[in-house]
């Protein structure tokens, strides 16, 4: 049975399991897992698109005698509705069962002996798990490597509230700050982070599936995609994939792709995602016979979804989803906002995608002039194409282990406010 296929076991059992070394390779000699060093990452949750990079990540860092180990829980609340979770292989997922507190705002995960016997261990800029106050104390006071990754600043949040002042104060209290992007690193900079315990891993995805499988896609597979929907051959088609939320303003898509239809007749819109506005969205788009509901998917299923559009329609909060669409060669429409991910950097306006004012004439003027002329739509769908050659899985991978080799390599204590400081073993 294939690792993807096995059932996770009781968080207890997979612990013990887990620090027996069950899951190393039967050739590894004793002596040398007894040397690796081991790198721990907690994750609230795990998300399907993460489980790529995961596999990657653990067999570069293996070659590199150094140990992985993800921990992660169940999700909670709005995110169990997203369907969108999966479970990690065990030779270095650890599946713990956590308790979510003050309405499933705080998630508390049993990980203190994971930590104490780990050499660096990585967590999400993300406060709501309970272990990153701890995880901020001990990296403060120099007894643990503790790396944060992730944007740097909530572009959600109201910067004067406390949570906010807090994350923003405390944003050198770790070793080593694993950026989402050449922004994130830029941002930290300029709030005082060391550029030399900085990594920027250019956040991405498993881009080269969804390459692979459009490409093999032939002009008689498309049609017969697009058959089985309704959907006629030579239609204009517009995709929209992320999670069915009130940030990714599909309200204003299908009041846009109203206005859409009438300047461009056939014009069909798919849209992909599950989320707590599924219901909502679906009674919205009740009558219109050219709007396809697909719901949440993934692997290949989403991947011919992909192939048989001509743009990306996302007019809310842009994030790793620009990547899909890359991967797919489809030129990203979306609106001015604060609230979008650090990902929207890899947006070039007029190369590979367009940005547009938040309403939905703006926004439906914007993808009309595409699809009505073809020479603008195929110059956009080329620099999406050559965007996702750019931010490749391959390379967060490469620059994520780079570095935790950095980080592995600072001394095992670090100054702290104590300003005392043991040099590093030999």
């Amino acid at each position: 049975m294939s690792a993807r296929a096995r059932k996770s076991l009781p968080s207890q059992k997979l612990h013990e399991r887990a620090w027996k070394g069950i899951g190393e390779p039967e050739s590894m000699p004793k002596a040398r897992h007894q040397q690796m060093k081991t790198v721990l990452i907690i994750e609230a949750q795990m998300k399907q698109y993460r489980l790529p990079f995961y596999e990657m990540l653990y067999e570069r860092l293996r070659d590199a005698d150094i140990r992985l180990r993800v921990a992660y829980s169940d999700p909670a609340g709005q995110e169990l509705r997203k369907r969108d979770n999966c479970v990690l292989p065990l030779e270095f997922g650890l599946s713990v069962k956590g308790s979510w507190v003050f309405y499933d705002r705080v998630l508390y995960q049993p990980l203190l002996r994971e930590i104490c016997f780990a050499d660096l261990v990585i967590t999400d800029h993300a406060y709501k798990l309970a272990l990153t106050h701890y995880l901020l104390l001990v990296s403060r006071l120099g007894l643990k490597r503790v790396g944060f990754w992730g944007h740097g600043r909530n572009r959600q949040g109201n910067a004067l509230r406390f949570p906010e002042k807090y994350k923003k104060r405390t944003l050198d209290w770790v070793t080593w700050w694993f950026a989402y992007t050449a922004g994130t690193a830029e941002y930290l900079h300029r709030q005082g982070v060391p550029k030399s315990k900085t990594t920027t891993v250019q956040n991405s995805v498993d881009t080269r599936r969804i390459q692979e499988h459009v490409q093999h896609l032939d002009t008689n597979a498309r049609a017969r995609i697009r058959s089985a929907m309704g959907i006629p051959v030579a239609a204009p088609v517009g995709i929209f994939v992320g999670a069915l939320q009130k940030v990714k303003y599909v309200s204003l898509l299908l009041d846009a792709s109203r206005a859409i239809r009438k300047s461009v007749g056939e014009f069909h819109l798919i849209i992909v995602g599950g989320g707590p506005e599924e219901e909502a969205i679906r009674e919205s788009a009740r009558e219109q016979s050219w709007v396809h509901i697909a719901g949440s998917k993934f692997g290949d299923e989403k991947s011919e979804l992909l192939a048989i559009a001509d743009v990306f329609l996302l007019p809310g909060m842009v994030g790793l989803a620009i990547l899909d669409a890359f991967a797919a060669g489809l030129p990203v429409v979306t609106t001015r906002l604060p609230i979008h991910s650090p990902e929207v950097e890899y947006l070039e306006e007029g190369s590979n995608g367009i940005v547009t004012e938040h309403h939905s004439v703006a926004y439906a003027d914007a993808v009309v002039d595409i699809l009505l002329h073809p020479q603008k739509l195929h110059q956009l769908q080329s620099g999406a194409r050559l965007s996702a050659e750019k931010y490749s899985i391959e390379a967060m991978v490469e620059n994520f282990r780079r570095g935790i080799l950095q980080c592995l390599a600072q001394p095992r204590w670090q100054w702290g406010p104590l300003k005392w400081r043991k040099e590093q073993s030999t």
